[in-house]
C-alpha cells in the first residue's frame, strides 16, 4: 500500500493538467482550444483573456484592450439569421493597434476560421490586418472580417485569405450580407509551460523516489 501511494503521489506531480484558458470563455471549450492550437501548429497553449464584449463595449474598448499585446485569437458568434450561430474568428500574429492602417504581415502567418464548419484560411496576400482604432477586430483587405464599431455586427468579404468575395461564416458568396455578434473575446496566446514540473516539483519528486527505495531496501532485509 505504501509502494502504490507513493507512486500514485508521482504521477500526480508529473500529470500537470493543461492550463488551458486563462480568464474563462464563452466561446473556446475543450475541442475548440485543441483545434486552434491545432491549425496554429506552436504545440499546447495558454490562451489568455484579455477582452470579452460586454454591454456598452466599442472598437475602442476592444483596442485599449488588444493594442500592443502581441499575437492573439479573436473569436465572435455571429448569424446571419439570428438562428443558426457559429463561432468564427482570426488569428493575428502581430500586434493591434489603433494607427487606421494595414498590419501587414511577412511571412503571411494569420489565418481565419469557422469553428462550427472546420474551415481554416490562411493569409496570401500583405493586407493582414486593418487597425482602426474605432473598429473592432478587422481581417484582410476585403475586408475578408470586419467588426463594426459597436461590437453588435459585421461582415466577411474574402479578399486575403480566402476564395474572392466568399464568406468565412458560411463559405458562399457575401452578396452583402451582414451578420449579428452576439459573443466577442479576445486572447492572447503563450506556450503552455504546465507540463514542465517547477523547481520545488523535482525536489519532492527526488524525495519520493529516496523514500521508495528507502522502503523496498527495509523490506527486502
Amino acid at each position: 500500500m505504501k509502494h502504490l501511494t507513493l507512486a500514485v503521489a508521482l504521477a500526480a506531480l508529473f500529470n500537470v493538467a493543461h492550463a488551458g484558458v486563462i480568464g474563462g470563455s464563452t466561446l473556446i471549450d475543450a475541442s475548440a482550444e485543441t483545434q486552434l492550437e491545432n491549425w496554429l501548429g506552436q504545440g499546447q497553449l495558454n490562451f489568455t483573456n484579455i477582452f470579452t464584449k460586454t454591454t456598452g463595449s466599442t472598437g475602442s474598448s476592444f483596442h485599449t484592450a488588444a493594442d500592443g499585446k502581441g499575437a492573439t485569437f479573436s473569436l465572435m458568434s455571429v448569424s446571419y439569421d439570428g438562428i443558426t450561430w457559429k463561432t468564427v474568428g482570426g488569428y493575428n500574429a502581430q500586434s493591434w493597434s489603433s494607427s487606421f492602417n494595414y498590419n501587414p504581415t511577412g511571412p503571411y502567418n494569420n489565418f481565419l476560421f469557422n469553428l462550427a464548419d472546420n474551415l481554416v484560411w490562411k493569409q496570401y496576400n500583405q493586407y493582414g490586418t486593418y487597425n482602426g482604432g474605432d473598429l473592432g477586430p478587422v481581417f484582410g483587405g476585403g475586408h475578408d472580417l470586419l467588426v463594426n464599431d459597436a461590437l453588435s455586427s459585421g461582415y466577411s468579404y474574402g479578399y486575403s485569405y480566402s476564395p474572392y468575395g466568399t464568406s468565412i461564416v458560411n463559405g458562399q458568396d457575401w452578396s452583402g450580407k451582414q451578420f449579428a455578434i452576439r459573443a466577442l473575446e479576445v486572447f492572447t496566446v503563450s506556450a503552455d509551460r504546465a507540463q514542465v514540473p517547477e523547481p520545488s516539483s523535482l525536489a519532492l519528486v527526488g524525495i519520493a523516489l529516496c523514500a521508495l527505495g528507502a522502503l523496498r531496501r527495509k523490506q527486502a532485509v
